[in-house]
């Protein structure tokens, strides 16, 4: 799985937009808080996302299965994400990751023409 954006949001590149930046998971996590962990906090679940940028996918693939630092593009905006997991979903984690992902890049503006890759 992967998706492609246009994204201006880039280290270094302050103002230019680049198109069809290539975006994969690198990690998704999933964690349940519950009382346990804190008292005063409802149970719900969480999905902790680690983002890697490239240039688009024939970089990304140029690079192999586990891209150098050099070849990938850097975004403190855009490079991890917490978003809320539902465990009685059909879908994987990385699923439901992807779709909130997707939403939350398109409600902050952090990117624009968002697609699946």
């Amino acid at each position: 799985m992967a998706i492609t954006f246009n994204t201006n949001q880039l280290n270094g590149l302050a103002g230019v937009t680049v198109d069809g930046v290539y975006c994969r998971i690198q990690s998704a996590r999933v964690r349940k808080y519950d009382a346990t962990t804190n008292p005063s906090v409802a149970v719900h679940w969480d999905i902790f996302c680690e983002v890697i940028l490239h240039q688009n996918a024939s970089a990304r693939n140029a690079s192999g299965e586990y891209p150098a630092w050099p070849n990938r593009l850097r975004s403190r905006s855009i490079d991890s994400f917490i978003f809320t997991y539902d465990p009685t979903s059909n879908s994987n984690p990385f699923a439901q990751a992807y779709t909130a992902l997707k939403a939350q890049l398109a409600n902050d503006s952090l990117a624009s023409s968002i697609a699946d890759a």
